[in-house]
């Protein structure tokens, strides 16, 4: 809210100082008062004043408008955001938990090619048997967040294009 009204602030005073530009330009223009003072002159002076606060007035509710626009796309992008570095630190997580499994799965199956007894060996084959299901459940797991990271980024894009087309526009209207 405080940004809101920081905002409208600041698009109140972008306001005064277009239709300041505009008064200072329309009078370099030939528009401000002349020797004779005639009333025609006054009264085209007073119309030309009236379309510059016009347009300054549409320019005002268009940047007001763009304003909200940016504000909410600005929370998309940071919500986004959020879940992507979300995304990224699940994946960091589960991508060493399958390290650190196969690394084991690894060390296990060493054991078993080193095993000498039928005993030993069937003991070590159920236990590499299991951390190969878990090095694939585990791998599994991975691939699916690295998807969803994947999803996430390409929407961050998208989110980050629309910010961009939105200060885009701005930037129109202020250069007016």
């Amino acid at each position: 809210m405080k940004l809101l009204n920081k905002s409208v602030g600041l698009l109140a005073c972008i306001g005064i100082i277009a239709i300041g530009s505009a008064w200072v330009s329309a009078r370099s223009q030939g528009f401000g008062p002349s020797a004779a003072g005639s009333l025609a002159e006054l009264t085209a002076e007073v119309r030309q004043l009236r379309v510059v606060v016009q347009d300054a007035g549409r320019n005002q509710v268009q940047i007001q408008a763009l304003n909200i626009s940016l504000t909410a796309q600005h929370s998309r992008l940071s919500q986004v955001s959020a879940r992507l570095d979300k995304a990224d630190e699940e994946l960091r997580v589960a991508s060493a938990k399958t390290q650190d499994f196969s690394k084991t799965l690894s060390e296990a199956q060493a054991e078993l090619a080193r095993a000498t007894t039928e005993s030993d060996r069937r003991h070590l084959q159920d236990v590499v048997a299991e951390f190969k299901a878990t090095v694939d459940r585990l791998g599994a797991d991975e691939n699916q967040i690295r998807t969803r990271q994947m999803e996430l980024f390409n929407s961050f894009r998208a989110e980050e294009a629309r910010w961009i087309e939105l200060v885009s526009k701005l930037d129109e209207i202020l250069k007016r």
